[in-house]
């Protein structure tokens, strides 16, 4: 007898081939039998008639191995059917961990801001571990008790997990482990011995490949040499894994834009290490002014990219499947104003303050002296004003849908001064970070061969506030939440086989993941019943943060975890992956 049989459900294999009826049955954890099962029987049958039957879907680019110890239930993922997703990318990762330094993962904003007090940064990477380790626990009851990569895939394993997690090792974290507090410059001879023998301890002990993140904010990894990167890439490629890469979208030297610049330096030294490649988070920010340039840039990223394909890189991307791109969902402006929200109280206040004029005068003092770059209106597309969209606001109804630099320029006004003033008529005005008319273009990355979408987001429930205040408050991306369901609707191919395998059996490919993103007998029971006529995202309504519609059942290595919106309670199927030994 069987665990479960899915009977009369159309079968997507992940494959690409064509879809076919049949049944499919599971065993414990794995995929028994597919073909006509109807003389077989099972503790649980589920009738699929009218619905598709596909692997669970894998998102190529998240953090949720940071998040995972905080939320380890996975929700927002399994509700839009991902049941895989790769973590440790961008550079990012908590373990190895050393003695000196804790480098914090994103969601942790209020550790770090327990651990270092500062109102004049959006975020703090590199902390003391001692301090950081009792933040922790003060703040989410948990024990900076790991230090190997192992470690902490084992622990994170001990504590459990709805969902599935494939861990790339991350280079900040290696390199800091290696490095201390005093990671920020390049490695000396000892080190860089150090640094590839602890990246081939992570490699050992299962991670799939190596991250890096290179724009100058992602500590320490923009300085880790040319030389250096090629040097451990060529450690992972021994392992046959895989080099993903935030890729700087900035010539620091020049004070310029160049995404291309950055892709460049990433494909040459996969290239020089003969290592497979996924560009991480592809766009366009930075490369036009308008749709036509967006569009152009699109279409040149991808000439480059096929023109280093045929130098013989293995190469794919991942892309955010929307213009509106914000790491986080921020509910109100305030958040950008932190600072002066945090020494006034609230965004309240602050806006009842802004009306004094010397109030003003202290704040243009404040970023003109360097504290607050995100605020320089001397210097626009290095701050918020170019990437931020006007969502809500009371009173300036023409402010809606716009730009805020766009804005500013067309009323003649400083940005700064246009931003404070709409904040003082409405402290709970809301704004989005969009790519300026770049539908088209993230239209065209989304549908190359090369691409995968991915959601870049954290392990949570759809209103979890990883800020430190309700003023100051970060909401998950609605692409958190129905990336994939976005995707196929708009951005997959005409053939739905074809869609299902960019989001299953193509990113299984590319990561190594074995025996998952394809429904073969002896596979993991990562499994989908969906209706695909009722496949719906909420991201573009005025209630974004809602999970989406279509996805009936998830199965996670064979047991089922979702069942028509609801997460049975107290399933935690999930697994932290070693690569070669899952």
């Amino acid at each position: 007898m069987y665990d479960v049989i899915i009977r009369n459900g159309c079968i997507i294999d992940g494959t690409g081939k064509d879809a076919y009826q049949a049944d499919l049955a599971i065993s414990g954890d794995r995929i028994a039998a597919i073909g006509d099962l109807a003389g077989a029987k099972a503790k649980k049958v589920i009738d699929a008639a009218g619905r598709c039957v596909t692997p669970g879907f894998i998102d190529p680019h998240t953090h949720a191995d940071l998040s995972v110890l905080f939320w380890p239930q996975f929700t927002n993922y399994l509700m839009q059917g991902v049941t895989t997703a790769v973590g440790g990318n961008c550079g990012h990762a908590f373990g190895p961990i050393g003695d000196e330094l804790y480098r914090a993962a994103i969601v942790d904003t209020k550790v770090a801001f327990r651990v270092a007090k500062e109102y004049f940064k959006m975020a703090t990477l590199l902390m003391p571990k001692e301090e950081a380790a009792k933040a922790l626990k003060e703040e989410y009851g948990v024990d900076l008790d790991w230090h190997s990569f192992g470690d902490y895939i084992d622990k994170c394993n001990a504590n459990g997990m709805a969902g599935n997690i494939v861990p790339l090792a991350g280079y900040s974290a290696i390199r800091g482990t290696v490095m201390g507090m005093d990671c920020c410059r390049e490695a000396t001879p000892e080190e860089l011995d150090r640094i590839e023998e602890l990246t081939e301890q992570c490699m050992k002990e299962g991670a799939y490949g190596l991250s890096t993140g290179t724009d100058p904010n992602y500590v320490p990894g923009p300085f880790a040499t040319k030389e250096e990167t090629i040097r451990m890439l060529k450690v992972v490629a021994r392992y046959g894994g895989i080099f993903a890469s935030h890729t700087r979208n900035y010539d620091m030297e020049k004070g310029v834009p160049d995404r291309m610049g950055g892709y460049h330096d990433m494909l040459e030294e996969a290239l020089a290490a003969g290592v497979r490649a996924n560009v991480s988070h592809v766009h366009t920010l930075g490369m036009g002014s308008n749709a036509e340039e967006n569009a152009a840039a699109a279409r040149a990223t991808l000439a480059y990219f096929e023109e280093m394909e045929a130098k013989g890189l293995d190469l794919s991307y991942d892309v955010i499947p929307s213009p509106y791109s914000m790491d986080m969902t921020i509910p109100y402006f305030a958040a950008f104003l932190r600072p002066f929200v945090l020494l006034t109280g609230s965004r309240q206040e602050l806006a009842r303050q802004l009306q004094a004029g010397d109030v003003r005068k202290i704040i243009k003092a404040v970023i003109d002296a360097g504290l607050y770059p995100e605020l320089n209106s001397k210097v626009p597309m290095h701050s918020v004003y170019s990437i931020l969209t006007v969502a809500r606001h009371k009173t300036r109804k023409d402010a809606i849908g716009q730009n805020l630099l766009a804005y500013a320029q067309a009323r003649g006004e400083d940005a700064l001064d246009v931003v404070l003033d709409l904040f003082m008529e409405d402290p709970d005005m809301g704004c989005d970070m969009a790519l300026p008319d770049a539908e088209l273009s993230n239209e065209i990355l989304c549908r190359h061969r090369m691409a995968m979408p991915c959601a870049d987001g954290f392990s949570s429930e759809k209103d979890t506030n990883v800020g430190i205040s309700e003023d100051l408050g970060m909401l998950p991306n609605p692409m958190n939440l129905s990336c994939m369901i976005r995707w196929l609707n708009l951005h997959g191919k005409a053939r739905f086989e074809d869609s299902i395998r960019q989001i299953t059996g193509f990113p299984a490919e590319r990561f190594g993941i074995e025996k998952r993103g394809v429904l073969a007998e002896g596979n993991y029971a990562d499994v989908l019943v969906l209706d695909r006529d009722g496949l719906k995202s909420y991201d573009e309504t005025e209630d974004p943060l809602r999970y989406p519609e279509g996805i009936d059942y998830v199965f996670v290595n064979g047991q089922l975890t979702i069942d028509h919106k609801v997460q049975l309670p107290g399933v935690m199927a999930g697994r932290m992956l070693k690569k070669g030994q899952n």
